[in-house]
Parts: structure tokens; C-alpha cells; sequence
């Protein structure tokens, strides 16, 4: 059995055994998806702004590249293509976004962010790291496994213009520090990251604070849950976990620990300020967000969320 393989198979008995097993074998099982590890690298779907793309992404080492002329101009940005210094741009409003064939950065107005592989050239044009669909076009992405399809869309209609969430540990879209991994990865202290919002709406009588990871490979896997926390509170401080003074633990503390050379990991911090001080948990804790965010949008009066990334 190759490493990697090995490599992901124990990521996903760490996972099966750390975490609560789905509630029917219908859903989702984490063990399987970990080790279909040939089923990463095949092509998938993109769904820009509600409409799906003719040009497919493809998966190289577990890392999604994305087609940049296809995404790009579904977006409605202008594509451009250097021959001479062999590099592509997207222009649009004030937007510039620019990366050279070959190299693993993006520039975006003038700012330069590391990517977690360099472009290349695919079946259809150049192929670019789909990190940087957040980062230069501030949409979220979502993972659906049914369907292998990466979609990016606006924030949901919950978003709220005054609601705001961040997290004191990283930038957003920026890379989190190696502290707030778990244990099993080199230095990793599985230190609960830091959580503050503000702006929350009118009438909000709780909030709950969910961080996720999006990539295929976990699909969603839930790190870190708090529900009813109270509405006078404002965050949750770092190291929080376990031992909170007011909310409700429905999943605890798992730093982040992708399986290595998988590419960079999307973990989102989603805070939502809900219409109730306390809701009805299910008997077991969800594995994976799209299990719980049916209860949270059922009583959401607000949407917020920031992100960052992680590898191995």
C-alpha cells in the first residue's frame, strides 16, 4: 500500500474514532470517504452563482485546481492571457488579479498570497488553486459529495450587513497558526481558536459558533460546535473548549489535522445569532455541518463567518 494511502487510512480511524458516527448508514461515513482516496483525484463539477460550468476541475494530490478562464469569466471578470511572460489576468472594477504559469502565488491588486500549488496547464487552459476563488472573489465555497461539485455563491440570505465575525488568530483567508491544530500534528497544542463577532440583529436571544472543514477530504467534518451561547456575549476566548462558562459544547474541540500533502484545508468559523435562547439538540452530535445547519438556519436571524486555511 502506497504512504499516502496509509497516510489517509489513519486519518480516517482518527476520525471514525474521535468523532460520533452519523445517525444512519444513508448518510455520510467519514472511514469511507477518507479512503476512497482514488475518487479524489477525478475530475469535479463547478457551480458559479448558481449556474454549472462546462470546464471541470480537477484534482491533482488531493488538491482542487479549478480552470481559471472558465470560473474567472462565469464571474464576470475579463480574461487575459500573456503569452510572453506566460501569465493570465482577471480584470473587473478595480479588480486585478494576475498569476504566472508555473508559480504557486496569486497577485491581487497588488497584494501577493501563497497558494497551496502552482498553476499549470490542464485540459481546459490553465488550472489555478481553488483557494483562490475566496480570496479574490470573496465568494464562499461548499463542497457537495453527492454530486462532486464545488460550488461558490454570495453568503447566504441570513448575512447580515452589520453582523461581522473574525477570529484574533489569523487574517481572514489567511493561514492559521500551527498552535490551534491537534496534538498529532507537529506542534499542534489543539488550543480552541478565538471567536468574536459583533453587529449581531435586533432580537437575537443566542448565538452558536460552528467551524468546519470544507475540503473533499473531510467534507465538511465538524471541529469545534457551541450552541446557546448567550446574546450578551461577544466571542469566545481562546482555549475556550471544554470548559466554558456559559453555551453547549454539541461538538468538542478537534484541531485542525488534515491528512498530509492533501493541499490546503478551508476551515470556516460560521457564527449564527439565532431567535431562541436554547435549542432542542439532536440525540447525537452531527458529523457534519450539513447534518446541523438545518436546525440553525430553522431560527437564524443572522449569518456571519470567516476563514483559514491549514495544511500539513
Amino acid at each position: 500500500m502506497k504512504p499516502i494511502i496509509k497516510m489517509f487510512l489513519f486519518a480516517a480511524i482518527a476520525f471514525s474514532v474521535l468523532s460520533p458516527a452519523p445517525a444512519s448508514a444513508a448518510e455520510k461515513d467519514v472511514m469511507q470517504n477518507v479512503a476512497s482516496y482514488l475518487n479524489w483525484n477525478t475530475p469535479f463539477s463547478i457551480r458559479i452563482a448558481g449556474k454549472t460550468l462546462a470546464a471541470k476541475g480537477e484534482m491533482v494530490n488531493s488538491q482542487q485546481l479549478i480552470p481559471v478562464r472558465a470560473v474567472f469569466e462565469a464571474a464576470g471578470l475579463a480574461v487575459t492571457w500573456d503569452n510572453e511572460q506566460q501569465t493570465w489576468h482577471a480584470d473587473k472594477n478595480g479588480l486585478s488579479v494576475s498569476q504566472k504559469l508555473g508559480g504557486n502565488t496569486v497577485t491581487i491588486n497588488g497584494v501577493q498570497y501563497r497558494l497551496d500549488s502552482a498553476a499549470v496547464l490542464g485540459s481546459d487552459g490553465v488550472l489555478s488553486s481553488a483557494r483562490m476563488i475566496p480570496l479574490a472573489l470573496g465568494l464562499e465555497l461548499r463542497w457537495d459529495s453527492a454530486n462532486r461539485e464545488l460550488s461558490a455563491s454570495q453568503l447566504p440570505a441570513q448575512s447580515h450587513d452589520g453582523f461581522r465575525v473574525s477570529s484574533a488568530a489569523f487574517s481572514p483567508e489567511g493561514d492559521i497558526p500551527t498552535v490551534y491544530a491537534h496534538g498529532g500534528v507537529s506542534g499542534g497544542k489543539n488550543v480552541s481558536l478565538p471567536v468574536q463577532w459583533q453587529g449581531a440583529p435586533q432580537g437575537t436571544k443566542s448565538f452558536a459558533v460552528i467551524i468546519y472543514d470544507i475540503h473533499p477530504i473531510a467534507d465538511n467534518f465538524i471541529h469545534w460546535s457551541v450552541l446557546n451561547i448567550p446574546a450578551t456575549a461577544t466571542g469566545l476566548p481562546e482555549g475556550a473548549a471544554g470548559h466554558l462558562q456559559a453555551g453547549t459544547e454539541l461538538n468538542a474541540y478537534y484541531g485542525m489535522e488534515p491528512p498530509r500533502y492533501s493541499g490546503d484545508h478551508l476551515y470556516r468559523i460560521a457564527v449564527f445569532a439565532l431567535d431562541t435562547e436554547t435549542l432542542q439538540l439532536p440525540a447525537k452530535a452531527p458529523t457534519f455541518f450539513e447534518q446541523l445547519e438545518p436546525l440553525l438556519k430553522k431560527h437564524a436571524l443572522g449569518y456571519a463567518q470567516t476563514e483559514g486555511f491549514f495544511r500539513q
